[in-house]
C-alpha cells in the first residue's frame, strides 16, 4: 500500500509538472526544451530543495518529504485547493487535506441550506463556529441575523446567551455532549489557527474548563434534542452531519424531526418566516423577556428591602430575639 502511494504521488507530481510553463513561474523558455512544462531542476530550484531528492519522488521513492517540503512543492507546481489536499493526502498528511482557516462557504451549500427548508440546517467550521444558516435555524433558536459572525459558535452561545439557557433542555447535559464533540473535533484540526482565541474566550468559564479537561471526547448520532422554540413550542429533533464537498473543512448539519408534531412547527414556523411575521412575533417575544427580567430585578430588589427592614427592626429592639429564643 505505501508504494502504491508513492507511486501515484510520482505521477501526480509529473503530471502537474508538465502543466506549468516556465512563463508561468517567471522563467524564460530556453532554446532546446524538450518538455511541456518544467523540468526537474527547475521544480527544485522553485521550491528551494536538491534536484536528485525531487527525482526520487517522482520516481516514487520512499524518501518520506515533510510538510514544509510539499507545502513548497505545492507553490512551485502552482496547485490549486484540491490539488494541495490531493498532495498532502499521498504525501502521508492527511490531517492536512483542507486548509486550516479555509471558512468559505461556496454558492452549492448556501442553495442546498435553501432546498432543505423548512428544515433547519446550518454550515460549521471544525470549532463548531456557524458559517451559514437557513432561515428556520436562524429563528431556531436565538436570532442568529443579530448575532455578531465573530459570536456564532455553538459553545460560546452555550456559556454567554441566555437564551440558549431557557430553549436547550436540559443544558448541562447540552454543554457537556457540545464540549466532547469539540475535543474529538480539536484533535483532527490542531493546526486550526480559530482554535486558541476561542478555547481562551471559553475558557473563563470553570465549567467549561472543567469538561475540556476531563478529556471525553466522542460524537453520539441520532440522539434528540428537545428544543424550546419561543415561536412554536417543544420541537424535538434529530440531527445529520455531512461532510461538504466543496471544502472539507466544513460540515452542514440538518435538523430532522422526530415525530408529526414537530413537523408540522417546523411547517409552521417557516410560513411565518416566509410571509413576514416572525418578527412581529419575535418583537412580542423579545418584550416577554424583557418584562420577566424587570420584574426579577423588582423581586430581588424587594427581597432585599423586606431583609434589610427585617434586620432594621431585630436591631432597633436589643434583647427582643433572645427572649423569645428564651420562651
Amino acid at each position: 500500500m505505501a508504494q502504491e502511494r508513492t507511486s501515484e504521488l510520482g505521477r501526480f507530481l509529473r503530471s502537474r509538472r508538465d502543466r506549468v510553463r516556465p512563463c508561468d513561474v517567471g522563467l524564460a523558455k530556453g532554446p532546446r526544451r524538450r518538455v511541456p512544462g518544467l523540468r526537474r531542476e527547475e521544480v527544485a530550484v522553485l521550491a528551494n530543495i536538491g534536484t536528485s531528492w525531487y527525482t526520487w519522488l517522482e520516481q516514487g521513492r520512499e524518501v518520506h518529504p515533510s510538510e514544509s517540503v510539499l507545502e513548497a512543492i505545492a507553490e512551485a507546481l502552482l496547485l490549486d485547493r484540491e490539488e494541495r489536499a490531493h498532495l498532502f493526502l499521498l504525501g502521508g498528511y492527511p490531517d492536512r487535506v483542507t486548509n486550516p482557516g479555509d471558512s468559505e462557504v461556496g454558492e452549492q451549500l448556501r442553495t442546498m441550506l435553501e432546498e432543505l427548508l423548512p428544515l433547519p440546517a446550518m454550515v460549521t467550521d471544525p470549532t463548531y463556529t456557524i458559517r451559514a444558516f437557513n432561515p428556520v435555524e436562524r429563528y431556531l433558536v436565538t436570532d442568529l441575523a443579530e448575532v455578531a459572525p465573530a459570536d456564532r459558535n455553538c459553545a460560546i452561545q452555550a456559556y454567554e446567551n441566555p437564551e440558549w439557557a431557557e430553549i436547550f433542555q436540559p443544558l448541562d447535559e447540552h454543554k457537556r455532549l457540545l464540549v466532547a464533540k469539540m475535543r474529538a473535533a480539536y484533535a483532527e484540526s490542531l493546526e486550526d489557527p480559530e482554535w486558541g482565541p476561542l478555547l481562551e474566550r471559553l475558557g473563563r468559564f470553570e465549567e467549561f474548563r472543567t469538561l475540556w479537561d476531563s478529556g471525553n471526547v466522542g460524537r453520539r448520532p441520532g440522539r434528540t434534542k428537545v428544543i424550546e422554540n419561543p415561536y412554536v413550542g417543544t420541537l424535538n429533533l434529530t440531527m445529520t452531519t455531512l461532510i461538504a464537498q466543496e471544502n472539507q473543512r466544513l460540515t452542514l448539519s440538518v435538523y430532522l424531526p422526530v415525530d408529526s408534531v414537530t413537523r408540522s412547527r417546523l411547517e409552521t414556523l417557516h410560513g411565518w418566516i416566509k410571509d413576514g411575521s416572525i418578527e412581529k412575533r419575535r418583537a412580542e417575544v423579545v418584550a416577554a423577556r424583557e418584562a420577566a427580567a424587570r420584574e426579577a430585578v423588582e423581586r430581588a430588589a424587594a427581597e432585599r428591602a423586606a431583609a434589610e427592614r427585617a434586620a432594621a427592626e431585630r436591631a432597633a429592639v436589643p434583647g427582643r430575639h433572645l427572649r423569645a429564643v428564651g420562651d
